[in-house]
């Protein structure tokens, strides 16, 4: 035999064995899978399904409970009679297989039989998670039951005993009691017959309007207040009101009728109270806070006719003696203006405007003459009267100040004289100063505008003085003349100050630079710009600009230093 024949036939045991081993392996996994699976089969048949079902039936289930109850029960059925037989076969076709060394086919009818059986386990819970569902609504039903019930008798004790506070709605509440305790009627037929889930359902629904019954009583009894007692006693009030203003005789404005009003304000209350019984709490309030607006409205009416009346009364007695008041100031003012007018010039129109106050006093006259006519007669509403009256004495009022800023103004206008004629004075005295504390700087000469500005600012002084000399003084003038002469003389003080330093300074600068003069040719030429700028076009500032620039370039910080100096040691001018 060659070693090939021998090769091959150790190859085929080989094999062989193999083979038969996996048979083995694969005989004992398929078989381990149909155990398990006889075993879940087992459990599952073992469950006590039919007892739990069988509890179930002795309620004696009716309505959407039995409904639910025959479904569960049929699909027990179905799975107890033809499933867990049919699962039986797989199970047995599947050992034979096994057995039968058809692996792949058996592997096959196990899956199935797996995939089979998982779901009659989901059909078996939930066959039975809904018959004890049934059981439990029942428990809850039973336990829920006196809690729902005592929340019934706690409401309808509580309207009962308290039926005064409810008012005309305590009929309608009784009606919503009695609806509440048919529905718990219902509920106990319905529980007691065998029908849990929809007695739950009845009993949720008799709890809810129980409830929301609760909910409405606790608003009612402030409704009922106000619509029985507190709104009826504001329309008393107002009746009264309304009475006690006939009889002192009032008159309201045309737009205003009581008796209409009053009658729409009843309508509205009836209107409250019918929507109260129909628990419409939301309307309710919107009609109460309109009746409240309403009543508001026509008590503001006759809170303004008596503030009215009073103000009538106080002020009326009081006009004619106003108006003769202002009239006597009147001629007081004239008087004033003719003999003010023979010193001063009046260029305020106060003679017009006195006169125009004259004749407004005679239409006011003629007004107060027909205001208490009105009185008299009582034709006209005292808000009326009163807002005429209050125009009359407003008008007066400010009559009366202006007439107190016209009398002012020409009290001042001595003063005013005066204090011109001070300054005008003042200011010829500093012209002099200026004079003479420019000539003592023993300056070559003055710049033209220099002079131009000192000589214009004299002549506004003689100016001054001229308007203050006439007969009739135009006080406007004078004023205008001040304001101008002031503003020159300032400008004058500040030239004046500018053009006596820059000289002083100048002339110090010269005289320090003249030591760098034979050095520094640059300082020399310098030095001469700067006196042809100081003496012969004697414009000192622009002297002072050139020298300070020069030295500064010979020795930087000298002129600032020497203009410190200046300025330390100088003594305060006479004008200033």
């Amino acid at each position: 035999m060659s070693s090939t024949v021998i090769i091959l036939i150790v190859a085929l045991v080989v094999i062989i064995i193999a083979f038969y081993v996996f048979a083995i392996l694969m005989r004992k996994k398929t078989e381990d899978r149909i155990l398990e699976m006889e075993e879940r089969k087992e459990t599952l048949f073992d469950l006590p399904v039919q007892e739990e079902i069988d509890s179930v039936k002795k309620m004696h289930l009716v309505g959407q409970s039995q409904t639910i109850f025959r479904e569960w029960n049929q699909k027990w059925i179905d799975l107890s009679s033809n499933s867990f037989a049919d699962l039986e076969n797989h199970i047995f076709e599947a050992e034979q297989l096994n057995d039968s060394f058809h692996f792949f086919r058996a592997r096959e009818s196990v899956a199935d039989s797996e995939a089979q059986i998982a779901l009659m386990e989901e059909d078996v819970q939930g066959i039975r998670d809904g018959v004890a569902q049934l059981i439990e609504q029942e428990k809850r039903n039973s336990n829920k039951i006196q809690e729902s019930l005592d929340l019934y008798d706690n409401l309808r004790n509580d309207i009962t005993d308290n039926a005064d506070i409810y008012g005309n709605v305590i009929g309608e509440l009784e009606k919503h009691l009695a609806n509440i305790e048919t529905e718990f009627s219902q509920f106990v037929t319905l529980n007691s017959t065998g029908d849990p889930i929809e007695a739950a359902e009845v009993l949720e629904t008799a709890e809810e309007h129980t409830i929301a019954l609760r909910a409405i009583t606790e608003q009612i009894p402030a409704f009922t207040q106000k619509i029985e007692k507190d709104v009826p006693k504001q329309f008393a009030d107002l009746r009264e009101a309304a009475d006690k203003f006939i009889e002192e005789e009032y008159i309201l404005p045309e737009s205003v009728n009581v008796d209409e009003r009053m009658a729409e304000l009843q309508d509205l209350l009836d209107e409250s109270g019918a929507l109260l019984e129909q628990f419409e709490l939301d309307h309710v309030e919107a009609e109460l806070a309109v009746i409240q607006d309403k009543v508001s409205a026509l008590y503001a009416i006759f809170e303004k006719e008596y503030a009215a009346r009073r103000n009538v009364e106080k002020r009326s007695v009081v006009l004619r003696d106003y108006i003769e008041h202002i009239r006597n100031n009147n001629k007081n003012l004239l008087l004033e203006i003719d003999h003010v007018t023979q010193a001063y010039v009046l260029s305020g129109n106060e003679k017009g405007y006195v006169r125009g106050y004259q004749e407004h006093l005679e239409t006011l006259d003629a007004d107060v003459a027909e205001i208490m006519s009105s009185i008299e007669s009582k034709k006209l509403p005292y808000s009326i009267l009163s807002h005429r009256i209050n125009a009359i004495v407003g008008a007066l009022e400010d009559m009366e100040k202006n007439q107190i800023k016209i009398s002012n103004t020409l009290t001042g206008l001595k003063d005013e004289e005066r204090a011109a004629q001070e300054i005008a004075e003042r200011f010829d005295s500093e012209l002099r100063i200026i004079k003479r504390y420019v000539e003592k700087r023993n300056l070559p000469g003055l710049p033209k505008d220099y002079l131009d500005l000192f000589f214009m600012t004299g002549d506004r002084v003689q100016n001054l003085f001229k308007e203050l000399g006439r007969v009739r003084i135009n006080i406007d003038t004078i004023n205008h003349l001040v304001d101008v002469s002031t503003e020159d003389m300032h400008v004058l003080k500040e030239t004046t100050t500018n053009m006596t330093d820059h000289a002083v300074l100048a002339e110090q600068l010269i005289q320090y630079a003249n030591r760098y003069k034979a050095t520094n040719e640059q300082v020399a030429q310098g030095i001469s710009r700067a006196l042809q700028l100081f003496e012969r076009e004697r414009d000192y500032d622009a002297s002072f600009d050139e020298i300070s620039k020069v030295l500064e370039l010979a020795e930087p910080g000298a002129a600032a230093r020497i203009s410190g100096v200046y300025f330390k040691t100088k003594t305060t001018p006479d004008y200033l």
